[in-house]
């Protein structure tokens, strides 16, 4: 007999009906091992290490993806979230999220070094569907790097499908100074198909 994904019995193209039941104990971890001698394997997590197609009319690029809140933007208060949406067109692989914000004003001296600026908003992201790769808001220096230190995903990386876009959401903390701004840079492998063309 043949079972669909789901475990059950399939006849011809019809399930049948009388063996669906509802699952009552979710998976633990140990349940969702493998069934070989081995049921887990260990696996670096970083570097971030993307998936890339085998077919070789695949191709990748790289592309900084960006969006900034400055103090003078009609959506920027104190202790409220500003929303920017990044759109993508084909699909990518969001590797690293770097972030930084300037405060123009500040004179960094000997006797008062600079703060971690990553500290003076909040950040998230969140998907078109509603999966939020952060599940709430975080102070930016725990979830985003910089150019010098990336802030990696980890793992494979965060996939975003053709069409799909993200949702950043930046909580500045305090009153800014003039010309204060916020610049978050998603570092992303595109994943390029064919051309819209053929011979």
């Amino acid at each position: 007999m043949q079972y669909d994904q789901y475990g059950r019995p399939m006849h011809g193209s019809f399930h049948a009906p009388d063996n669906t039941q509802a699952k009552i104990h979710m998976p633990n971890v140990g349940d969702l091992g493998g069934k070989g001698e081995v049921p887990f394997v260990r696996f670096p997590y970083y570097p971030t290490s993307p998936f890339y197609s085998t077919n070789p009319n695949v191709g990748t690029q790289t592309r900084f993806y960006g969006a900034t809140l400055l103090n003078s933007d009609p959506d920027y208060n104190a202790g409220t979230e500003s929303i920017r949406i990044i759109q993508f067109d084909i699909p990518v692989r969001l590797i690293a999220i770097n972030a930084a914000a300037t405060d123009p004003t500040t004179v960094v001296t000997a006797a008062a070094p600079a703060q971690n600026m990553l500290n003076s908003f909040l950040f998230r992201v969140e998907y078109t569907t509603g999966d939020r790769l952060m599940t709430a808001a975080r102070l930016a220096s725990t979830v985003v790097g910089t150019q010098e230190n990336p802030g990696e995903i980890g793992g494979t990386g965060y996939t975003i499908d053709q069409g799909a876009s993200l949702v950043l959401g930046i909580t500045p903390l305090a009153n800014a100074p003039t010309n204060f701004r916020i610049d978050i840079s998603l570092v992303c492998l595109e994943v390029r198909g064919q051309t819209n063309f053929t011979r």
